[in-house]
């Protein structure tokens, strides 16, 4: 059976079937090519209702964590909560960490160097002047070029001395202390509630830092090297220990052990930053030191 002609219902002029606009007054037709409303029908959705499902209670569980860490952070420890917790809260105490850190230098440098400024400016306007041209801006632009490319050495060295807060944590209460329901997964649950109250600190003494208002910045940031301390020895000195040794004896050792860790990620720390330093004094001496 042969196709019937198709016509324009404006200008009743026939036109091929399956077109989509008239070719001679170009009015659009009713019914378009089965071929695009298949192949549009057919397109995939760049997620999928399961996967947007799974997005979305993992956004609510990890916000119910939060606020349950907030409240009391101690208690309702269970191992099977999604380990990306922690980690992802420890990743950011890390990160606004060392941003709140590097911002503080920063600025602290930009205003000796506009305070220098402005004491020659009331000496002598003229000189004031050319020093804020010359060299205040020079500094300004120094800081900052200095606190971009050392971001990232300072962000790993914040990541090295909290996973060795957390191994510190974990070798002491399991291995010194004798208590193995102290296992590294529940461990690390631990210290990602802990680790919320730190990073809340951190990005506050960010804002500050960013702002300009040092003061409470450095405070803050105070604060949270306070509560890192406490943190970093809290679990054990917390623990009732399974061994036979005194009291005294073997909270000491197990103190001992942790700040061994530690040390030992001061250590590593000091190496990385020291060579980035050295690498970035190089460069700017252009190899002469």
């Amino acid at each position: 059976m042969e196709n019937q002609p198709t016509f324009c219902p404006n200008c009743g002029k026939e036109i091929e079937a399956g077109s989509v606009f008239c070719t001679n007054c170009g009015t659009k037709m009713e019914n378009e090519p089965a071929n695009e409303t298949s192949t549009a029908n057919s397109v995939k959705p760049f997620i999928t209702e399961e996967q947007r499902e799974i997005l979305k209670n993992g956004a609510t569980n990890l916000w119910e964590w939060i606020v349950s860490a907030v409240k009391a952070p101690t208690k309702n420890v269970q191992e099977n909560t999604p380990l990306w917790f922690s980690w992802l809260s420890i990743t950011l105490t890390a990160i606004f960490g060392a941003l709140a850190l590097g911002k503080i230098l920063v600025n602290i440098i930009t205003n000796t160097s506009t305070s220098v400024g402005n004491a020659l400016g009331s000496a002598n306007n003229s000189l004031g002047s050319l020093y804020n041209q010359n060299v205040g801006n020079t500094v300004a632009n120094t800081a900052n070029h200095v606190f971009g490319q050392m971001i990232f050495p300072i962000i790993i060295s914040f990541i090295i001395l909290h996973a060795a807060t957390i191994l510190g944590g974990w070798l002491a209460n399991f291995a010194i202390l004798g208590d193995k329901t102290f296992t590294f997964k529940k461990m690390l649950n631990y210290y990602g509630r802990f680790y919320v109250l730190l990073f809340a600190l951190n990005f506050v003494s960010f804002l500050f830092a960013l702002i300009g208002i040092n003061a409470l910045a450095i405070f803050i940031i105070y604060l949270a090297l306070m509560l890192w301390g406490f943190i970093s020895f809290f679990t054990y000195i917390n623990t009732i220990h399974q061994r036979k040794m005194d009291t005294f004896y073997i909270k000491l050792l197990a103190w001992l052990a942790n700040s061994a860790i530690l040390g030992l990620a001061f250590l590593i720390v000091f190496a990385i930053m020291g060579s980035e330093i050295a690498t970035l004094i190089s460069n700017a001496t252009g190899g002469i030191l």
